[in-house]
């Protein structure tokens, strides 16, 4: 076993080398249902799952992929402008170390939240990841940002044992990292008095918690070679249409969305703070609230129609909290801001990814759009 092994690891450093000397990098993306690509879907009890029509719907063949949405990301769309590949849900079954190399991984998991006890009451308790083996037999059902920080650090591993360790630490030091969560801290954490965070802080103490929280997160990702990360802040989730149905009048609800700024501030500052004292790092904030409320504000100005209701309901039916095969469609998907309760749809992801990149400085090499 150990003669098989040695000629892949000699031929994967060999091309890891060339890769890079090519400017070929792949990106390690970490978030919640936003940039979810399919992980969920394989933890079998979660109740935060996109594995049915209508997901996926303009999304290449059009079926469910995992994507919480009617097409990309807005971690999809920055990736393709930037010109990197997509990598794949860490739970992939086909994920090996061959892929990892050309397309990096995806370890975002719908639910998951920057503090470990978010989304915990609604996911159900079973076995489902324990049979793929890699959740170190833990049986849970999102995965938190400190869970997947876990994972890389088991692909870490798994990469250094097939390419060494020196080819490993210059793959993964070149690496763009992406870390996009928090909205469930609010939405399915301290917003909901189930919770006990919801009574031990007040709105001020709870978003200090989870800042000091994510800078212990993002050091460790600095210590184990992240070098070049982006945070994506929160929209205005006071708007998503969970929440306005949750009002009398149908509006945004100011107090969410002032959690959201409070956090984003924060945030910005600590990423602005790590990348001047950690070494070697270049930490950014990518931020578009301004921007998702213009949108939400303005929809005509910005080519949408409606900005209020999700594109995908139960007829008469609300809330309803995921997109089925009983659902109705809008008749264009691409004049809805929002996909479902909580998403945004593939068109309204594309405008939010372009603010991202035009607020961050990056030069797009990539123009193309298909899914």
């Amino acid at each position: 076993m150990a003669r098989e092994r040695k000629p892949l690891a000699v031929a994967l450093a060999v091309a890891l080398l060339l890769g890079l000397c090519r400017g070929d990098v792949v990106q390690f993306i970490f978030g919640d249902s936003l940039s979810d690509v399919g992980n969920n879907n394989y933890l079998t009890k979660s109740l935060a799952r996109a594995a049915t029509p209508w997901y996926g719907i303009d999304f290449g063949r059009g079926m469910p992929n995992g994507r919480f949405c009617n097409g990309r990301t807005v971690a999809d769309i920055v990736g393709d402008k930037m010109g990197l590949p997509r990598p794949p849900a860490f739970l992939d079954p086909s994920l090996d170390a061959d892929t990892i190399f050309k397309n990096g991984v995806n370890y975002a998991s719908g639910g998951g939240g920057i503090l470990n006890e978010t989304s915990s009451l609604f996911q159900t308790c079973c076995n489902g990841v324990a049979q793929l083996n890699r959740s170190n037999g833990v049986q849970i059902q999102r995965f938190s940002l400190y869970k997947q920080i876990e994972l890389f650090q088991g692909t870490q591993a798994f990469m250094r044992e097939k390419i060494g360790a020196a080819a490993a630490d210059k793959f993964f030091g070149e690496g763009y990292y992406v870390v996009a969560m928090g909205a469930n801290d609010f939405i399915n954490n301290y917003l909901l008095p189930v919770y006990s965070d919801s009574w031990t802080y007040n709105g001020d103490t709870f978003v200090r918690y989870m800042v000091d929280t994510l800078e212990a997160q993002l050091r460790l990702l600095h210590a184990l070679g992240a070098r070049r990360l982006t945070f994506f802040g929160l929209g205005p989730m006071g708007c998503i249409p969970l929440q306005r149905y949750l009002t009398s009048s149908g509006g945004c609800q100011e107090s969410t969305n002032k959690l959201a700024r409070s956090f984003n501030a924060q945030a910005g500052a600590l990423l602005a703070r790590l990348s001047s004292s950690l070494p070697n790092a270049t930490f950014r904030f990518g931020d578009a609230y301004d921007y998702f409320q213009d949108i939400i504000d303005r929809p005509y100005m910005h080519g949408f129609n409606n900005s209020r209701a999700p594109c995908c309901t139960l007829g008469r039916i609300r809330p309803t909290l995921t997109c089925t095969p009983l659902s109705t469609l809008c008749k264009d998907r691409s004049k809805y801001v929002f996909w479902d309760e909580y998403h945004p749809t593939d068109r309204a992801n594309e405008l939010i990814a372009l603010e991202t990149l035009r607020k961050l400085n990056i030069t797009v090499v990539n123009n193309a759009t298909s899914s």
